[in-house]
């Protein structure tokens, strides 16, 4: 490239500012909209985690096993297994536990809740990332029941909290419950295994397993030997010389002898036949996982998208830039004539193409920059600090895409050029070389409207697809649900406290202006399920049949969440201590355990051994309580103020309305009953309904979006080519209109030409998309591919 070459493709580019706009903002906007899908595609499924030590060396363990006759996978497991796995492979350099919660950090105003990594002291072996100050926690702190109350901050949270100070070392600091030693600072930019939402301290995950388990009630010894609490992943790399196979058949011998040790403590288990146990060592980012997330492979598609409307946008900008090539054919062969060589000619084009290319790309950095928060904040965790301008990745992808856009839309002037004939361009006027028709721009135009017509039956589908999700039945009425969580925040009360504290909250929630009605649960769907073993009278191993779930609650639950119940009654003050057992169970559940018979006064005992019958005394519809696209559940619910979990629970209110002065009324309210440093957290149910939702809620989004912009962009570049070629065929249309031509006449004939060329690139794309509708169809809910209204 000549220094000479930049300088005249800038004057040119100058002399036409109007034309160099247009281009640089089309160009901007198919490379911004790729670069900040670009920044979420890397961070969810190709950028390993910061410092990480051999990254294709290290995994997350999953567990599988048949359920219904289907596998099942699951990437939480309980601290017994992870240390029945640790201790019987052998085909890893080391293992590490960890989990991630949301814990208060402080006290008083300087408390608020932050994201803690719990894990084990060998989490930080996986890292080359060596302390600031201090030291990481050891062994010896990380050992079961308890642990050892030690922490290990951030980098930020030091800066931001104490200064950057040395004698942070050895203070105190409160992290949920409980008082840690701060002993240790990671080096900045340290964030574990959650980059998009770096921890802002590091505990033993001993010590939270043995805070967390006394708070639900669990015995403080048995938590770490137990099987039936599920709540903390594990991590592996592997031997130097191990296969990807091999590590998987030595985690699954692990299992099974881990099964064997589970079934074995209780003989209730499903058989190891049926379950057909085994392990998997998957990517170490979890959005890959053994299979990709639902957000993971609804990014995935979103990209192919944006690098949909970035073709657009080349075939865009190099049909204007053809045209204009065509209108310098008499002022190229002027040049040729002059001497200018060719090559000389060829490469001054392509320098002004990459040039533009170039400036395109910087300000769709711009754009990625300030229009990606959308997309970041859809994909990524709420809170995560991301960007494109201070990420070298993401600017060497944009510019990869500035310069290969340059190059391509450069592509049609150079050949254009290459077939100058000096003769005839120099004898005819600028006019004559005008009005021949371009088959390339033709051929450009029409790859427009067919990659706009994907993209607009793909946010068809998707929009089909969320409205079906919407229409469904759930089994409850989310809209004006409230849930508010107690975090008791290191106050211990005994049972007939805590049971007061849930009486008082809830008496003093009823009478909250607004609130309709009010009742306590133990669980919630899609944040915690507590499951339990059966025995029914006739059936030999009820746990065959599938899990059971259960909810505590008090009467007024059913109505608050808005489940209906289909035949009997629900559950009354009137089921106290001393009467029989009243429990209602689901439609599913009922038809289950007495196929084809009444469930109404079946004997069901709960919990296994000769505990005393509970009896059916109403059904309730089937609810979504795990996913919303999975089998419906089996559950039943009992009262909590008097045969089960009389004191755990958290509140759910009914009422008028949602919005965040009626939220923060009902915080207040209640808060004033939480004593010490224990406080509520108040959130909407439909917005945890909205996180499962999230998937098909962003394709149709981000689909219709690009869908748009596709169109929008097509459309221009249709317009502009046309209108350049009136512009062109003034003096044609002129001796048509001399010669008798009517407007209408005129009219027919340039837009035809449009119509055309935009039925073609319909019928085109239409092909397109029917061909793609089975990779798009796994996406969808309740919704073909090939849905003949969408395609209409």
């Amino acid at each position: 490239m000549h220094y000479s070459d930049l300088r005249y493709a800038l004057r040119g580019l100058f002399a036409r500012p109007g034309f160099t706009a247009a281009i640089i903002v089309t160009l901007a906007l198919g490379i911004g909209a790729n670069a900040a899908m670009f920044s979420v595609v890397d961070r969810l499924l190709f950028r390993p985690p910061p410092m990480l030590r051999d990254p294709a060396q290290t995994h997350l363990v999953y567990l599988v096993r048949d359920y219904r006759g289907k596998p099942f996978t699951n990437g939480h497991m309980q601290y017994a297994r992870y240390v029945d796995l640790s201790g019987w492979t052998t085909s890893f350099a080391r293992t590490a536990a960890m989990a991630d919660r949301r814990l208060a950090i402080g006290t008083g105003t300087d408390g608020s809740e932050m994201e803690v990594g719990a894990v084990s002291a060998s989490f930080f072996e996986f890292f080359d990332a060596s302390p600031v100050a201090g030291r990481y926690f050891t062994t010896a702190e990380d050992m079961p029941p308890t642990g050892t109350a030690v922490t290990v901050l951030s980098y930020g949270l030091w800066q931001s909290r104490y200064g950057g100070r040395a004698d942070a070392i050895g203070q105190s600091l409160q992290i949920g419950a409980t008082v840690y030693t701060i002993i240790g600072v990671t080096p900045r930019g340290f964030a574990g295994l959650w980059p998009n939402m770096p921890p802002a301290a590091f505990i033993p995950i001993t010590a939270f397993g043995s805070e967390t388990a006394a708070r639900i009630g669990m015995h403080g010894e048995s938590w770490p030997t137990t099987y039936q609490w599920n709540w903390m992943q594990v991590i592996a790399q592997r031997k130097p010389g191990v296969s990807v196979e091999q590590a998987n058949a030595d985690l699954s011998a692990a299992y099974l002898k881990s099964y064997g040790a589970q079934s074995a403590a209780d003989h209730d288990r499903t058989p190891i036949q049926e379950v057909k146990p085994h392990a998997l060592a998957a990517s170490v980012l979890a959005a890959r996982g053994p299979t990709e997330s639902s957000d993971a492979k609804v990014a995935t598609w979103i990209a192919g998208v944006a690098v949909i409307v970035w073709l657009i946008a080349c075939a865009n900008v190099a049909n204007l830039r053809l045209a204009r090539a065509l209108r310098r054919r008499r002022e190229i062969a002027v040049r040729l004539a002059l001497g200018v060589s060719r090559a000389r000619l060829a490469g001054q084009l392509v320098t002004e193409s990459v040039l533009l290319g170039l400036l395109g790309g910087a300000a769709g950095v711009l754009v990625a920059e300030w229009g990606g928060d959308v997309l970041r904040s859809e994909f990524l965790p709420k809170g995560a600090s991301v960007g494109v301008v201070g990420d070298p990745r993401t600017l060497i992808f944009a510019g990869v895409a500035a310069l290969v856009a340059g190059l391509l839309t450069g592509l049609a002037p150079v050949f254009q050029a290459g077939r100058v004939d000096l003769t005839h361009d120099l004898k005819s006027g600028a006019r004559e070389g005008m009005v021949h028709k371009s088959k390339t721009r033709a051929a450009l135009l029409v790859f427009q409207g067919a990659l706009s017509v994907v993209q607009l039956v793909g946010a068809g589908l998707f929009v089909r697809s969320l409205r079906n999700v919407q229409s469904m039945q759930l089994g409850y009425e989310p809209e004006r649900v409230l849930a508010v969580n107690l975090e008791m925040r290191g106050v211990a009360l005994d049972s007939a406290h805590n049971i007061l504290l849930r009486r008082e909250l809830l008496d003093a929630a009823k009478a909250i202006p607004g609130v309709q009605l009010a009742s306590v649960g133990v669980t919630m769907p899609f944040w915690s399920q507590w499951g339990t073993l059966l025995r029914v009278a006739g059936i030999d191993s009820v746990q065959k049949l599938g899990e059971f779930d259960f909810n505590a609650v008090t009467p007024d639950y059913l109505a608050v969440m808005g489940t209906r119940i289909l035949r009997g009654r629900g559950i009354t003050d009137a089921d106290v201590a001393g009467a029989p057992k009243a429990i209602v169970v689901t439609e599913a559940m009922a038809k289950t355990l007495w196929p084809g018979k009444d469930a109404m006064g079946q004997c069901i005992q709960v919990g296994g051994g000769n505990v005393p019958c509970s009896y059916v005394v109403g059904i309730a519809e089937n609810i979504r309580e795990r996913s919303i696209a999975g089998e419906d559940p089996m559950l039943f619910y009992w009262l909590a103020n008097a045969q089960h979990a009389p004191d755990q629970g958290d509140l759910y209110l009914r009422m008028n309305s949602v919005r965040a002065a009626d939220r923060e009324m009902v915080r207040r309210k209640l808060q004033g009953f939480m004593p010490g440093a224990s406080y509520v957290t108040v959130t909407p149910f439909a917005d945890v309904i909205g996180g499962e939702t999230k998937s098909w809620r962003l394709g149709a989004t981000m689909f219709t979006l690009f869908g748009v912009l596709a169109l929008v962009l097509a459309a221009i570049g249709l317009y502009s080519v046309i209108a350049y070629n009136v512009t062109l065929r003034t003096h044609e249309i002129g001796v048509r209109v001399a010669l008798g031509a009517q407007m209408g006449d005129v009219v027919r004939l340039v837009v035809g030409e449009g119509m055309r060329l935009a039925v073609v690139g319909v019928v085109l794309g239409m092909v397109i998309a029917v061909g793609a509708s089975g990779w798009v169809a796994p996406l969808l809910f309740e919704e073909g591919g090939r849905d003949p209204v969408v395609y209409l």
